[in-house]
């Protein structure tokens, strides 16, 4: 090629912004949002996130290799004081409204938890903080308003470390290398972190979901981009094939990000390789640069406003689709558009009255060179601030709340008096209370730990697992009659009484409990359990109860939990066979098979309904219906015909609703399952009911 015809495309970074690069953030934060919001099509949208980490380590990196060009080394000072101003502001103004509102609106157990997520958050742990309590970050439960944070703390983590890479960098090898060994040292951590995230999102998917090592190589993506910039060139014979080469790049990045959101989801393992898909699109398209179509329709507004506002739409975005349903009403797409709208203002309001001022020098003391350092400290300490208040006064609200209650209690002690007295009786006591505006109990407290897997080290099989190692026997562990429990964590919840009933009858009882994983052959599958996983586990307990040849075998389990239509055949159709199949090869080992029904879930968070002071005793109250008191009459006519005896616990839990406490014990500890302590309460019951365990004695 001759040179007169070559055409080389360089993108030039003239200044710290360009137009195309805003709509670039425009794009992502759009996407981030159109996926939280749940828009049908947007189902990989979190990958805006992941656009963005690029965008970071290319802009950043500009800036630190420029400085090191025109000084010799970086400031490490005025880096920190530059991230202050564009970082701190708004994130702490976002935490402060919504530990404010979590203080006035929230239950108490919420805004305790909401507190402390936020002092993760503050001092940019959230990521570490969110893996450590294993969320999913894709699960379907209420999730922290700051769990966005976890993607700000990966980038100030990397930025703890980057900076002062460069900086060594730039102290200890020679100008003329210099440029080399930055691109050397990005290319390193892209490759290191590459490896890593592709290893721990096999092993550890929810960890590596917020992991910065494993998220750092988008981030060197930017970095090495940043670094080779000034020496990539797109060369061709023509200028005109040239700009249409680019012009394939922006179209191939714009169609890379749109397929990688239409076809990911939360089944997609991620990050992992799977996030070089947009990576690779972004990167497409800052080679690209803005003198192509997708440059150009990126430069244009609205995108460049709202690449201008993406910072503060992320960070509002997200606490106002979480917390907003409770507080508009109608649901629907009029709710939504009612939450969008908000986060648009409440960003715009963000961007233009605090982000800006700081950013422009505007507020006095804080913003002029080193000077901003200091926001470091004091948005760390306003969120400790803010977050003991938003608990003191949620725990005041309680105490005004208890104390209004004693006094109603105390002209109607009745309410209270349940020890004793039939479990059924007592029941429709508090319904009917609950029915005459009764407040809530002023002594009741909630404890998520009042559970059987927290009583007494019960055993059970855990996710990931498919046997237990360890023998384990309860009741009388010496008696020669063996009662077998099988089913999950819904036959397990009753284990407290069991445990008492066969010491007490000169049982001994081992238990055969997976979590989320029926008894029955049904195929099962969740986030997080594999079908496999579960009937790998049937194949072992099969094995274990044939070898232990128990005298009597209680089964239950939660009804058609994690079902659905297959082949043709409903959920309740395969419920029905698989009870009827089970229930038969039990009864080839024993005659004395005992099958529990299932006690209804219910649609409020027991801790959070017991624990707002607006609260009155019918609020927590809920009806008593679903799938798993569908599922009951399914059990009962599979089994009607065989030997098997049916027992119904509802009614030592619920009449036509169930109460979430009665007197001053606390029914429920979640959404479906029975603390130990009402168990504790029901046990006399429920051994009359069952009579001896083992029939044969």
């Amino acid at each position: 090629m001759t040179p007169g015809r070559d055409c080389h495309i360089v993108i030039r970074m003239s200044s710290n912004w360009r137009a195309d690069v805003q709509g670039l953030r425009a794009v992502a934060v759009g996407l981030v949002i159109a996926g939280h919001a749940g828009l049908s099509g947007f189902e990989g949208g979190f990958i805006g996130v992941d656009v963005f980490f690029v965008l970071s380590g290319f802009l950043i990196t500009t800036l630190l290799l420029r400085e090191t060009d025109r000084s010799g080394r970086v400031s490490i000072s005025q880096f920190y004081a530059r991230r202050a101003r564009r970082i701190l502001p708004a994130a702490t103004a976002t935490m402060l409204v919504v530990l404010a509102y979590s203080a006035i609106v929230l239950p108490q157990t919420l805004t305790d938890e909401i507190a402390g997520d936020a002092g993760w958050a503050a001092v940019f742990l959230a990521n570490v903080h969110f893996a450590k309590e294993a969320v999913d970050y894709f699960s379907s439960s209420a999730p922290s308003p700051f769990q966005h944070y976890w993607s700000l703390s990966v980038e100030e983590q990397f930025y703890v470390v980057w900076p002062l890479l460069i900086l060594a960098v730039a102290l200890w090898i020679p100008k003329k290398l210099r440029r080399r060994a930055i691109t050397a040292l990005a290319g390193l951590v892209a490759a290191v972190s590459l490896a890593w995230s592709i290893h721990l999102t096999a092993t550890e998917p929810a960890t590596a979901y917020f992991s910065t090592p494993a998220r750092a190589f988008e981030l060197a993506a930017g970095a090495l981009l940043a670094c080779v910039i000034g020496r990539l060139q797109i060369t061709t014979s023509s200028p005109r094939r040239g700009r249409l080469v680019a012009a394939g790049l922006g179209f191939a990045g714009i169609g890379t990000l749109v397929y990688a959101t239409v076809s990911f989801s939360d089944a997609t393992p991620f990050p992992g390789w799977h996030a070089l898909v947009p990576v690779g699109a972004t990167v497409a398209l800052l080679i690209a640069g803005p003198d192509t179509p997708t440059g150009w329709l990126l430069s244009k507004q609205p995108f460049r406003y709202l690449g201008d506002i993406s910072f503060s739409l992320y960070l509002w975005h997200w606490p106002i689709l979480i917390l907003g349903p409770d507080a508009i009403p109608g649901g629907g797409t009029r709710q939504l558009l009612i939450m969008l709208a908000l986060t648009l203002a409440a960003s715009a309001a963000s961007y233009h009255f605090i982000e800006m001022p700081f950013q422009r020098h505007k507020i006095p003391h804080l913003t002029k060179g080193r000077r901003a350092l200091a926001l470091w400290p004091a948005a760390a300490a306003l969120a400790l601030v803010a977050g003991t208040s938003s608990q003191a006064y949620a725990g005041y609200q309680v105490d005004v709340a208890k104390a209004s209650a004693k006094e109603w209690f105390a002209d109607n002690p009745d309410v209270l008096e349940t020890d004793d007295k039939p479990v059924p009786g007592v029941l429709k006591t508090t319904v009917k209370a609950a029915e005459e505006g009764a407040p809530l109990p002023p002594k009741v407290e909630f404890d998520a730990k009042d559970s059987w897997a927290e009583r007494d080290g019960y055993c059970y099989v855990g996710y990931g697992e498919t046997q237990l190692e360890d023998k384990c026997a309860y009741g009388d562990t010496k008696a020669k009659r063996t009662v077998a429990v099988v089913g999950d964590s819904h036959i397990g919840m009753w284990m407290p009484a069991l445990d008492t009933l066969a010491e007490q009858q000169h049982v001994k009882l081992v238990p055969f409990v997976k979590l989320g994983c029926a008894a029955y052959g049904v195929k099962q599958k969740s986030s997080k359990m594999s079908v496999e996983e579960c009937e790998d586990f049937r194949t072992w307990t099969d094995k274990k109860i044939a070898e232990l040849d128990p005298d009597t075998i209680v089964v239950g389990s939660r009804g058609m939990l994690d079902m659905k239509k297959r082949d043709g055949v409903s959920t309740e159709e395969q419920w029905r066979e698989g009870v009827r199949d089970v229930v038969g090869s039990f009864e080839t080992i024993t005659r004395d098979v005992r099958v529990f029904a299932d006690v209804p879930a219910v649609d409020n968070d027991p801790g959070e309904c017991l624990s707002d002071a607006r609260n009155l005793l019918e609020d927590c109250v809920v009806k008593a219906n679903g799938t798993e008191v569908d599922s009951n009459d399914v059990t009962r006519e599979a089994i009607k015909d065989t030997p098997a005896d049916y027992v119904d616990i509802v009614d030592l839990v619920c009449t036509e609703r169930c109460p979430l406490v009665v007197g001053d014990v606390v029914t429920y500890y979640d959404d479906s399952h029975i603390t130990a302590t009402w168990v504790d309460r029901v046990t006399p019951a429920l051994g009359k009911r069952l009579g001896r365990l083992d029939r044969s004695a």
